[in-house]
């Protein structure tokens, strides 16, 4: 029980998956997982890179936006709906995390530390930030949240 425990541990410090199938097939499988323990949510998955064309540096940033925001999405946002992107855009590449909940206000939820912007967006968001990208969240109360992440090609540290 212990050494499972310990495994699972150091699998969510670096998932496994990440370096065995890349970070697309994580993306697929993580939102199916999710799904079957959320029952009452449904993941849209889109993708236009190809493994290859992804920064390797942005790669766990990209998994732990994915495993964060589905996290809040499943506890705050009384969502039916998430859709996650990781697309190119103009001279780079977005990952975004769209739902259809409850939405919030980012400056207030931030800045008070309540459940949806506490440490766990503003980690990543530094996590982000650090890789050489942006971070940003849109929502409206009543309407939804995004939550952006976006690299431009050749600025990745380590890259």
């Amino acid at each position: 029980d212990a050494v499972g425990r310990i495994r699972t541990m150091q699998g969510d410090l670096w998932p496994y998956v990440l370096d065995d199938i890349g970070i697309v097939a994580t993306i697929d499988w993580y939102c199916r997982e999710f799904e079957k323990s959320h029952s009452g949510l449904a993941i849209e998955r889109k993708n236009d890179l190809a493994e290859s064309e992804i920064l390797a540096s942005a790669k766990i940033v990209i998994y732990r936006i994915l495993q964060e925001t589905l996290s809040n999405v499943a506890k705050y946002s009384r969502a039916n709906h998430v859709t996650v992107r990781l697309m190119k855009n103009g001279h780079g590449m977005e990952f975004t995390v769209q739902d259809d909940g409850i939405g919030f206000d980012p400056e207030e939820t931030i800045s008070r530390r309540v459940p949806w912007g506490g440490l766990g967006l503003l980690n990543i968001k530094a996590r982000t930030e650090l890789s050489g990208g942006t971070f940003g969240i849109e929502s409206v109360k009543g309407k939804g949240t995004t939550i952006r992440a976006t690299w431009p090609i050749g600025s990745m540290i380590g890259d």
